[in-house]
């Protein structure tokens, strides 16, 4: 019996493993599969996550994902105007450029809460079609074409999403024929499709509006983008020295005015457009990154712009002086200010443009052998250096318009505000037949 016993041991398999269940298999194949599950959806949610650092180095830190929204909403142009400089960094850039156009031709239609609103749902189709293509910065295949930059491809990527996939474009009727008549040539509602139409209904944009645009975009996703100028031509710069992420902080600047992106350094900007030498870039303060106070200028010189374009020259004095109130440093403003007034009755509110009316205006009858002698001493005002500060400027009515079409636009009068002709040049203006608050 032991020894039968034994040779049934011996039939037994040895080392075999223990048998599986169905059912037990088909849990391990369960398990698996949920297992796999979630590494996918893992791998997913990380890169579909807008943090910068997900490709970048160790020494990248997290920045704020939502769209950013600005502390100051001003309705109109005098609310934007009553802000002191310093509050200007608290509103959006593409507030600021639409107020500006208000009530000039070309905007009769303009629905700014509607356009803010459109450029809010880009910056989220720029933000998504950015993120699901950052590994381009380190794969060998793409890295070099973007500099190894993260910030190169940002900039990149903005400017190809709203050209190509958005249909952002430049208008063409522009090209050698460029006026600013019409509002939407100056102001980005020229490209930003009106309630029930579509972007194949604007007009485009020119390199005086397609910039701003960009930055305004740009800025939404906390892109530190400036607007810098040079003769004749406005461009965007990447302007990052002190970001809170460490690889925003470069430098660079982004031309986008034809098709796609291109970066060219600081010099290439003194040879194109125009050529220009170093002493007019310092004097006329070009290829500088632009202040929230300096754009806004920019912005009210362009109103001005549209309205001498359409004679109406003292609304267009106005402006200018607003513009030269919050930017007094750079000469354009103040030049394009005598020559609407000259050409109108606006006395202006500031000492300093004061002052340079009335030279100009005597520079003007010597050349006309009528030389008049007139004092250019003011009461408050102590001679030609005294440049009023943007904290202290007047705060001018802006007149807003209500126009009907382009061609019949004429700003209500009276074009110039309650300010009297101080009496040291009243007799100055008897004798030109240029009364303060006669018809333009």
């Amino acid at each position: 019996m032991g020894r039968r016993a034994r040779k049934k041991r011996g039939k037994q398999p040895v080392a075999s493993a223990p048998t599986k269940s169905p059912r037990q298999g088909g849990q391990r194949r369960i398990h698996f599969a949920l297992l796999a599950m979630a590494i996918t959806l893992v791998v997913a949610l990380f890169w579909m996550s807008p943090k910068s650092n997900r490709t970048g180095g160790t020494d990248a830190v997290d920045h704020e994902v939502a769209l950013v929204r600005y502390e100051r909403e001003p309705q109109t142009l005098d609310d934007l105007l009553a802000l002191e400089a310093d509050e200007l960094e608290q509103v959006d850039i593409a507030r600021m450029n639409l107020l500006c156009a208000t009530g000039m031709p070309g905007a009769e239609n303009l629905d700014i809460e509607h356009a803010l609103a459109t450029l809010d749902r880009w910056a989220e189709r720029v933000r998504f079609e950015t993120e699901r293509h950052l590994y381009r910065v380190h794969d060998p295949r793409y890295a070099e074409h973007y500099r190894n930059s993260e910030a190169y491809l940002r900039a990149s990527f903005l400017l190809q999403v709203l050209q190509e996939d958005l249909g952002v474009k430049y208008d063409m009727t522009a090209v050698g024929n460029f006026s600013f008549a019409d509002s939407r040539v100056a102001f980005i509602h020229g490209m930003i499709p009106e309630p029930g139409q579509t972007i194949a209904d604007t007009k485009g944009g020119t390199c005086a509006s397609l910039p701003v645009l960009y930055v305004a975009v740009g800025r939404r996703l906390g892109y530190p983008l400036k607007l810098v100028t040079t003769k004749g031509h406005i461009f965007c710069r990447w302007d990052g020295k002190d970001h809170p992420n460490p690889v925003w902080r470069e430098r660079f600047n982004i031309e986008g005015s034809g098709e796609g992106f291109t970066s060219f350094d600081d010099e290439y900007y003194t040879r194109w457009p125009f050529r220009i030498s170093q002493g007019e870039v310092r004097v006329a303060r070009y290829l500088v990154s632009l202040t929230p106070a300096e754009e806004f200028a920019a912005f009210l010189a362009a109103r001005g712009h549209c309205a001498f374009d359409n004679r109406q020259k003292g609304f267009a004095a106005r402006c200018y002086e607003n513009a030269y109130g919050y930017d007094p440093t750079r000469p354009s403003y103040s030049a394009w200010f005598l020559d609407a007034a000259q050409a109108s009755n606006y006395w202006p509110h500031s000492p300093e443009l004061n002052y340079r009316l009335v030279t100009a205006m005597n520079e003007r009858n010597r050349n006309r052998r009528d030389p008049l002698a007139v004092s250019v001493s003011t009461p408050g005002f102590s001679g030609v250096n005294e440049v009023p500060l943007p904290s202290a400027r007047p705060r001018l009515e802006t007149g807003v318009p209500n126009p009907i079409e382009i061609e019949s636009w004429q700003q209500p009068q009276p074009t110039v505000p309650a300010h009297q002709v101080p009496p040291a040049f009243q007799h100055l203006y008897q004798d030109q037949h240029l009364r303060h608050g006669s018809q333009p």
